[in-house]
């Protein structure tokens, strides 16, 4: 877990907890008319789905164009991954669009949440750096600075906490100082 020191005291980050914060505002601005960018893929993937989840691909495609991916219809069931955000490694791309699809059939579950919705969630909860990834100093660095310039860094969108403050006046406390 990424530790950082201020003034203040220290601050202990959840990287999988930050990250799905990180991007579910980048999500949300994406759809929200600040489209992400494509990236080609060099050898398009062919997915196959079954009847239900293509039609449910089908209805996310618009939003999915606007979240960098780039997917066509290729008779029923089968789609081309065209191209994908950047952030995906080559080479999962159909992988990542069956996890996501999985992940947004859980949230379907919730009916306070309109599709877009349910889509930005699915893909941060899919996409996040999960739990036990080691990061580097860099990678640690970009994300607590992409963490606190969120307009809500503290919480994920399902209210799970990103990080937690050990403020320097309550270390003096627990040590007697």
């Amino acid at each position: 877990l990424p530790i950082f020191q201020t003034d203040e005291g220290f601050y202990l980050v959840h990287q999988q907890n930050a990250h799905e914060r990180v991007l579910y505002e980048r999500y949300s601005l994406a759809v929200e008319g600040k489209p992400m960018l494509t990236q080609q893929s060099l050898f398009p993937a062919t997915i196959e789905l079954t009847p239900h989840d293509a039609v449910l691909l089908t209805d996310l495609l618009p939003d999915l164009n606007d979240l960098g991916y780039q997917i066509e219809p290729f008779g029923k069931q089968t789609f081309v991954i065209q191209g994908t955000p950047a952030d995906i490694e080559s080479g999962g791309e159909k992988a990542a669009i069956e996890k996501m699809l999985e992940q947004y059939k859980h949230f379907s579950s919730e009916i306070k949440y309109d599709n877009r919705e349910k889509l930005i969630r699915a893909l941060a909860v899919q996409s996040a750096i999960k739990a036990g990834i080691i990061l580097t100093q860099k990678e640690m660095q970009e994300l607590v600075t992409s963490l606190f310039a969120c307009q809500q860094p503290n919480i994920t969108a399902a209210g799970k906490p990103t990080f937690t403050a050990f403020k320097k006046h309550e270390l003096d406390k627990i040590f007697g100082r």
